[in-house]
C-alpha cells in the first residue's frame, strides 16, 4: 500500500498485522523502516492512488542508490517478489 501524510511524505507499507504497521517514507538519504500502532497510522496516514508498482521501483532505485536499512530492504523485495507471483499468475 502506498500512502501519504498531511506533510505530504510518500511511504509504502512494508507490514500490517492490524495491531502494529511498518513503513518506509521516502526521504533524501538512506531509507529506513518507521513502526507505529495502527491506530496511529490510521490518524496520520491516507492512502493514495498511486500504483505500488511504480513506488516499488522508485523507492528500490533511492535504496540502490542511495541506501537502506536491512529491513526496508527485505521488505521492499518480499513486496517486489509478492506482485511477481501474481502477475505470472495471470497469465
Amino acid at each position: 500500500m502506498v500512502v501519504i501524510n498531511t506533510q505530504r511524505t510518500t511511504a509504502i507499507v512494508i507490514r500490517n498485522d492490524g495491531f502494529k504497521v511498518t513503513l518506509v517514507p521516502m526521504k533524501g538519504g538512506k531509507l529506513s523502516a518507521r513502526s507505529m500502532p495502527f491506530e496511529d497510522f490510521r490518524e496520520e496516514w491516507f492512502e493514495t492512488a498511486y500504483p505500488l508498482p511504480k513506488a516499488l521501483e522508485t523507492f528500490q532505485h533511492h535504496a540502490d542508490k542511495r541506501g537502506a536499512s536491512g529491513e526496508v530492504v527485505k521488505g521492499l523485495t518480499r513486496l517486489l517478489n509478492r506482485d511477481r507471483w501474481v502477475v505470472a499468475s495471470l497469465f
